[in-house]
């Protein structure tokens, strides 16, 4: 018997049963009784017995973990997002393993190459909605949040993207403003690329002409590209610049945020601001900001329940599931 490394036929003779009896005890499978188990319990606490779980794997096929391949981990919506998901797949005995693409397609690769041979499926976030992505063949059940990619028939999990954007320039338009500008990370992602269709739609609803110099587009995905890009649009002079503008998500916002301050542009009086994402920060601000809530914890529990669903039924139809977005109006939109 190996002091340091006990076995399973270690855990068998001092328990006195069988080691097929022992291995069914530790590993959680099978038929045993409950004397039998009590007694490998026993010896396996003794003897200081640990399950090797890589060999468990190997053997039956499963390693009870999932991946999540998120674009950003120190954005506050992944970060909810994966909480969600964990929420969902703990229950259910997996471990959740994350990783970060930083929105880069061939990062993303990696990350789900390198994914692929420890988890029984995976969550992604894709960082491109189009192109011969390796999300597109990730060889391993598979869920898409909060973004699709063009021509996968996959379950996957998204908000009312556009709806939502287009609630928010409504709401803009109904204070009186026709010139709403946008800031943007562009349209590499299916979630963004909806925001600006919403955007765009709500404009020629109103009878208004999109005009490229109210678009702030941001090349990156940070809050300093974001600073940035809205910087140049709103240094315009006051007879051309957007009156009210409206952002894409979070980091968008936070730039704006700092354009507007360092050019001391008063919100709402010289600038009205609506967001898409509610983001903790928006409520301690003076004035808080107007924001397209998405029910963001609850994206992440249903990608991880249809993950869950897909394990358990390989065959079973695809499922995609759009949540609804809500407008909550506060004093920066000027309402």
């Amino acid at each position: 018997m190996s002091a340091s490394n006990p076995t399973v036929a270690d855990v068998a003779e001092r328990a006195g049963v069988s080691f097929a009896t022992a291995a069914r005890a530790l590993g959680g499978y099978g038929h045993v009784s409950a004397k039998a188990r009590a007694a490998v319990d026993a010896a396996a606490a003794e003897l200081g017995y640990r399950r090797n779980d890589v060999a468990r794997a190997l053997a039956s096929g499963s390693t009870r973990a999932v991946g999540l391949v998120v674009g950003d981990v120190e954005n506050p919506f992944f970060a909810t997002v994966s909480r969600g998901v964990a929420d969902a797949l703990e229950p259910a005995g997996y471990t959740l393993l994350l990783a970060n693409s930083d929105e880069d397609p061939a990062r993303e690769a990696r990350a789900i190459e390198a994914l692929r041979t420890q988890v029984d499926g995976l969550l992604v976030a894709p960082a491109a909605s189009s192109g011969a992505t390796r999300t597109r063949d990730p060889g391993k059940p598979l869920v898409l949040l909060d973004r699709t990619v063009q021509g996968m028939t996959v379950d996957s999990v998204t908000v009312e993207n556009a709806a939502g954007a287009t609630r928010a320039v409504e709401h803009l338009i109904a204070q009186g403003h026709r010139r709403v500008g946008i800031v943007t990370s562009g349209a590499g992602s299916s979630s963004t690329a909806q925001r600006i269709r919403g955007y765009r739609a709500a404009l020629k609803a109103a009878g208004i002409e999109a005009d490229e110099r109210w678009v702030a587009l941001n090349p990156e995905f940070t809050a300093a590209g974001a600073h940035t890009a809205a910087l140049s649009m709103l240094s315009a002079g006051r007879r051309t610049r957007p009156t009210a503008v409206f952002t894409t998500d979070n980091f968008m916002t936070h730039g704006l945020w700092l354009a507007a301050r360092e050019l001391r542009l008063r919100v709402p009086q010289d600038l009205a601001v609506a967001a898409f994402d509610d983001v903790d920060w928006l409520t301690l601000v003076d004035p808080p900001v107007t924001a397209v809530v998405q029910p963001v914890m609850e994206l992440g529990r249903e990608a991880g329940r249809l993950l869950l669903r897909r394990l358990a039924e390989p065959d079973a139809p695809v499922r995609k599931i759009r949540l609804a977005t809500d407008l909550v109006v506060r004093a920066s939109s000027g309402a």
